[in-house]
């Protein structure tokens, strides 16, 4: 009985471990491939993790305090923020659009400029911009913007109600009431947030598409469905277009069809108004499936469905809202690009036979003096320009204020760059701000491998221990970034696409139009960083290798690799990831990477080695393991390779399995031994489930295991 026990426990607890990986493997693999349902659940007061996630759980719990019927669902992308505002500001190189209409300054996009889209009234949105109205806590507060986050599902609702909500417009009619509140009774959705759908689309009055005639039909597009387009004739076609392919010759019909289309949206996890606007539920890929083009609409939506619910007495109700957090969010809370002006570094100065110029802590000459410019060899930077003529200047030793441009003492000058040198960003989620130190407005975040360009080499930018330097980017916005950031280019990893049409950069390795981020024009340069594996090994996925790459403005995913092309044009030879191997001599120890072989720790010492292995055998082949023991100058020292914590010199499932009994307590490491150190992947002295992510990303093909944090 007793050897029937035991055994029992050890199959349980193989079992046990066996779904255990099973779970992490998967669970990573969704993390990369990006192709899952976000991971949804409701907040509870204590279930949100405030350094994952900063700066949401005060504000959801006051909104809770005041509303206790409320409830809140915590929707967990999967998704990375800055690679997210990468994708949402993709419009100036193609779909998704984020247009904005009446603004200027800092909401405009720099790139597009007064570029017009739609009518010819709505220009692309800044990055700033796009931050701002992504950022889910610029809108958890107790007004009518929060219902951007509401839940669409039905809510009891009478036709006189409904008829109420639809006052002063031009659908105010019972009639139409019954038909909304029906269709979305029928549906699950809720009516307000059609009403609000329809007023939005077409005003109060109606606009020139909810009532179309053509060759003596007419012919209705209340929710302005297909209704794209550069110009009023050429969204009027298209909206009469679709209206035509879907028979929606009664406004019944185009009520039906369009709370159909709406439950699409819904049906697919995108069941707010935001999600409608900004696709970032992965289910069914992410960015590709937007409703609106206007950024501001999920707020105004918003607003215009609270006072219905309002009016309608149904805000004590028990609603639910969805808040979706992402991962990598700064713990600030975005910027909103009001009061700020054009933001692009500009040199100025004082003009010959002036001195003296005032430099003051805010634009108004009632500000305080913070320096003086002493006369035209001091060189400003402008890094913003406001609407009132004041210049926001940055000195090259940190000092920043503000003076109005008067051109009788004050001068443009050409830009202060003495170089054009190719560089790439050694880090991920890097600031890029305006000017020099990280109190200037963030322009944008940089991704690892990202390819940029500096401009000025010489350091004049150097205060508070750091230098600035200033680089372009591949779309021409200029900017500064810590010296350190900036690492040298790998140009046998830059590869240009050759794609008639295009080429698809994808989510997952997979064809398939569920895991489209978008499309990569002919001819676009494009940096490899790893490569799609299993077990280490590129596999073949729908008849292709697949590469991971970033593209000039930082996007990252996978590509198929028949269509790269190196600087002769020759497809690219498979991924090795770069050797990495350190001989620290404090320590005794030598670091290297995954890839690291015997060869290359000989090379790195520059001279024939004698080594070992742990168990005092010689050794046999090239393979480098941890433990192995190596003799220089008749010092010992010890591999560490890192990820290799089982000591066998290869990085698989034995490694992971070790992780995971470690923090099971199942088993103990020893944190004095390189096997600990080589199971720290990502180096922060502890073991836990970040390292396993960094090893599952790297037998994935998409992540690599370096020797320096």
């Amino acid at each position: 009985m007793k050897q029937k026990n035991t055994l029992s426990k050890v199959i349980s607890i193989v079992l046990l471990f066996t779904l255990l990986f099973y779970i992490i493997y998967n669970l990573f693999t969704n993390e990369v491939n990006a192709a899952y349902s976000s991971n949804r659940y409701t907040y509870n007061g204590s279930n949100l993790n405030t350094d994952t996630y900063p700066s949401f759980k005060e504000r959801i719990d006051a909104l809770k305090s005041k509303h206790p019927n409320w409830t809140f669902t915590i929707m967990e992308t999967g998704l990375d923020w800055n690679q997210v505002i990468t994708a949402e500001t993709a419009g100036h190189w193609g779909s998704p659009l984020n247009l904005i209409q009446g603004k200027s300054g800092a909401w405009i996009c720099s790139t597009c400029g007064d570029t017009a889209y739609d009518n010819g009234s709505w220009k692309h949105a800044s990055e700033m911009a796009i931050r701002y109205y992504m950022d889910p806590r610029n809108w958890l507060t107790d007004n009518a913007y929060l219902f951007q986050f509401l839940q669409l599902d039905y809510i009891e609702s009478t036709d006189d109600q409904i008829y109420n909500s639809l006052a002063n417009t031009f659908l105010h009619n019972k009639d139409y009431a019954k038909e909304i509140n029906k269709a979305c009774r029928e549906t699950n959705v809720n009516p307000y947030y059609v009403v609000a759908r329809v007023i939005q689309e077409q005003g109060a009055n109606g606009g020139s598409t909810w009532r179309m005639e053509s060759n003596g039909v007419t012919y209705y597009n209340l929710f302005n469905i297909g209704a794209s387009g550069n110009s009023p004739t050429e969204i009027w076609n298209n909206a009469l277009a679709t209206a035509k392919s879907r028979g929606w010759t009664s406004i019944s019909a185009s009520i039906k069809g369009g709370v159909s289309t709406l439950n699409d949206y819904i049906n697919a996890g995108q069941n707010t108004q935001y999600l409608n606007k900004f696709d970032v539920e992965p289910y069914g890929g992410t960015y590709s499936r937007q409703y609106m083009q206007n950024i501001e609409a999920p707020k105004n939506e918003a607003s215009k469905m609270y006072s219905c619910m309002l009016d309608a007495g149904l805000l004590n109700q028990k609603l639910n809202f969805i808040i979706p957090v992402y991962k990598n969010m700064p713990g600030s809370v975005s910027q909103s690009p009001d009061g700020v002006g054009e933001i692009y570094p500009k040199n100025i100065r004082v003009k010959e036979g002036h001195s003296d110029v005032v430099l003051r802590n805010e634009p108004s000459t009632n500000g305080k003096e913070v320096a003086r410019i002493a006369d035209s060899s001091v060189v400003l930077l402008s890094v913003e320009r406001l609407s009132n003529g004041w210049h926001k200047v940055v000195l090259v030793n940190g000092t920043w204020g503000y003076l109005k441009f008067d051109t009788s003492y004050l001068e443009e000058i050409d830009d202060l760059t003495n170089c054009y040198e190719p560089k790439a960003i050694n880090s991920d989620n890097v600031p890029m701000y305006v000017g020099p130190g990280n109190s200037q407005v963030l322009i944008t975040s940089l991704s690892l491998g990202q390819a940029v360009t500096r401009l000025d080499n010489t350091g004049r930018y150097t205060f508070g221990g750091t230098t600035w330097d200033r680089i372009v980017l591949a779309d021409g916005r200029q900017g500064f970034v810590e010296r350190k950031y900036l690492g040298e280019q790998n140009t046998s990893q830059i590869f240009t696409i050759r794609a008639d049409g295009g080429l698809f950069l994808r989510s997952s390795a997979a064809t398939g139009e569920e895991n489209k981020i978008r499309l990569l024009s002919n001819g676009t340069q494009v940096t490899r960083i790893g490569s799609y594996t299993e077990n280490g090994i590129e596999k073949m996925v729908d008849g292709y290798y697949w590469d991971y790459v970033i593209t000039p403005d930082g996007a990252k995913g996978y590509v198929s690799r028949n269509y790269l092309r190196d600087s002769n044009g020759n497809i690219p030879s498979p991924y090795t990831a770069k050797v990495e191997v350190e001989i620290r001599k404090e320590e005794k120890e030598i670091y290297v990477t995954p890839n690291a072989g015997v060869d290359d720790i000989k090379a790195e010492a520059n001279q024939n080695l004698y080594m070992e292995r742990a168990d005092g055998s010689g050794i046999d082949s090239s393979i480098a393991k941890t433990g192995d023991r190596v003799w220089i100058d008749n010092v010992t020292y010890t591999v560490v390779k890192m990820g290799d914590c089982s000591g066998d010199g290869l990085i698989n499932s034995a490694d992971l399995l070790k992780i995971q009994k470690y923090l099971l307590k199942v088993i103990d490491i020893d944190k004095s031994t390189v096997y600990f150190t080589a199971s720290d992947t990502n180096i922060d002295a502890n073991i836990n489930s970040a390292d396993l992510l960094k090893i599952q990303k790297y037998l994935l093909g998409v992540g690599n295991i370096s020797i320096t944090k």
